[in-house]
């Protein structure tokens, strides 16, 4: 009588767990997050798409298997951001990028305030001698994700957390293996500021 019972049981549990299988909808799934980011992290997300940015979806860590990249977090509205722009632009005119290898990517920073066309029309005019950026420029959403860099694991942080919520301008200089190394929140262009970056690997 007893086995018979507890035959009956088994038989119920498995008839209950096999019609549960699949009723659990993904988005109800949360992602676990560590107390903070991880050090070394990546990201994907659109770009503007011109030739200038190699690409419609920019991977960090495919990027940085190129080298180091110097990471500038811009508004569309942003004064500072121009400014740091357009120092940028003329240091790599002036042949002040040649003897390195890090390269530079523009990441919009308030998608819930501005459109990528705000974006479009800032920064990729190149009839805009002051704010036109012949490089990379990245216009992610407020929730795209962000994983860990070896693992490709979801962190559970999104893109601007990840990175501290930065202010606009944040200039952040990423190694090779995703972790931020060095950052200035200086808000108008400085040389001094961007020599130093440039010269941080030396």
């Amino acid at each position: 009588m007893v086995k018979a019972m507890r035959y009956d049981l088994l038989v119920l549990i498995g008839v209950t767990l096999s019609l549960c299988t699949g009723c659990i909808a993904p988005e109800s799934i949360e992602v676990e997050r560590g107390e903070n980011p991880p050090i070394h992290m990546s990201f994907e997300a659109p770009t503007l798409d011109r030739s200038e940015d190699g690409g419609a979806t920019f991977n960090l860590k495919q990027h940085l298997s190129e080298g180091p990249s110097l990471v500038l977090w811009v508004g569309a509205g942003c004064s500072g951001c121009h400014d740091w722009t357009e120092l940028i632009r003329a240091t790599m005119d002036e042949g002040g990028f040649n003897s390195t290898n890090i390269s530079v990517v523009s990441v919009h920073r308030w998608a819930l305030f501005e459109t990528t066309e705000d974006v479009m029309e800032t920064f990729a005019d190149d009839t805009n001698t002051s704010y036109y950026t012949p490089w990379t420029v990245v216009v992610p959403e407020v929730d795209t994700p962000t994983y860990e860099f070896e693992t490709g694991v979801d962190t559970g942080y999104p893109l601007y957390e990840a990175y501290g919520n930065p202010s606009t301008p944040t200039l952040q200089l990423i190694d090779e293996s995703g972790a931020i190394v060095w950052q200035s929140k200086t808000y108008w262009a400085n040389e001094t500021v961007l020599e130093e970056a440039l010269l941080f690997f030396d």
